[in-house]
């Protein structure tokens, strides 16, 4: 996968500095735009790699990494700084970005599980789809030891219906689990998974239950699961996703397992607390509002992805990195010819 947007770097430098706080899709596509632009490219990651979900996120078993990392090293040859193990907002303050550069991109994803809460959810043998599937690709990558791997059982019920779903289920078919079970409180046309992912999963052996929704985890004597109780659902009037809304209709059923991953979605994760102290609006769900050239409501910070729409797929991050990028460009250079910088 290639990135740097230029066949050579740039023989003149513009003199201005960008950070990219991301080290996603986004923040690497629009780092290989700018850095041929002749800016200085600065690219903070919480994460010990390059690469976000691309390299975290998505399982080996479905995206290959060689060619991720070979496009990273690209990069980093063409000038690009990856500043590593960085949290800007713990370790780095968005303070000191805004004051250190010149312009910045926000493209920190949503990595934050949301989390249910019902009877047994703290029970040994439960997971969280996306921390479960960055410690797997952690550990494979020698970032963490090999205890650290998330124990898997012989039966998993995997809670939710989009691609995150599916990962966590192919992965746990691939790590030795005998029966893996996707349980989604709708029918499957209403899945938001690709087709053509939950197709694989079924080749893989994954199972499907719908209308069926989590009421509580039941478990042993020294708190491990040993089942999970679902509620039968039906099929109501459209709600805000303009998807029939699911219904509970008090009829419930009890499927036993030894391992439950809640893959029911993510959270936009901004790098601050306080979007209102930067003048940067945000959302009920701390999504970035930006314009349509993915300017926030402060000048010369950027925001792309999903920080902005909330989880989506890479193609859509790497389109509005392209935008800001180009945005970002005319920003510096309207500054530039002004003689100054915008605080």
């Amino acid at each position: 996968m290639r990135f740097v947007a230029c066949s050579e770097p740039p023989k003149e430098k513009t003199g201005r500095k960008v950070a990219i706080i991301g080290a996603g899709p986004g923040g690497l596509a629009a780092a290989g735009i700018l850095v041929c632009e002749g800016h200085s490219v600065y690219v903070y990651d919480m994460l010990p790699e390059p690469g976000g979900m691309l390299i975290f996120g998505i399982p080996d078993i479905r995206m290959p990494k060689e060619n991720i990392v070979k496009g990273i090293r690209e990069l980093e040859k063409f000038g690009v700084r990856f500043i590593l193990g960085k949290k800007v907002g713990r370790d780095v303050s968005f303070d000191e970005i805004l004051s250190n550069y010149d312009a910045t991109i926000i493209a920190t994803g949503a990595w934050e599980d949301i989390r249910i809460d019902i009877p047994g959810v703290d029970s040994k043998g439960v997971h969280f789809a996306l921390d479960f599937l960055v410690r797997i690709a952690m550990v494979n990558r020698g970032y963490l030891d090999k205890n650290e791997f998330p124990k898997i059982g012989k039966r998993v019920v995997v809670i939710g219906g989009g691609d995150t779903a599916i990962d966590a289920a192919i992965v746990s078919k691939h790590y030795g689990a005998e029966d893996v079970i996707i349980v989604y409180r709708r029918t499957r046309e209403y899945m938001p998974a690709h087709e053509h992912e939950i197709r694989n999963a079924e080749k893989r052996g994954v199972k499907f239950m719908f209308l069926v929704s989590p009421v509580r985890i039941l478990t042993d004597e020294n708190n491990n699961v040993r089942a999970i109780e679902l509620e039968e659902m039906e099929l109501g009037e459209p709600d805000a996703s303009g998807r029939p809304r699911p219904i509970p209709t008090g009829r419930r059923k009890t499927v036993e397992c030894d391992t439950i991953i809640f893959a029911i979605g993510e959270r936009a994760t901004p790098p601050f607390d306080k979007p209102e102290r930067y003048g940067i609006k945000v959302d009920s769900k701390r999504r970035i509002l930006v314009d349509e050239n993915y300017m926030t409501t402060r000048p010369g910070v950027f925001a792309i992805g999903d920080v902005v729409t909330g989880p989506k797929d890479i193609a859509s991050a790497i389109k509005a990195a392209k935008i800001a990028a180009k945005a970002v460009n005319e920003y510096l250079r309207k500054i530039s010819s002004c003689g100054f910088s915008e605080e």
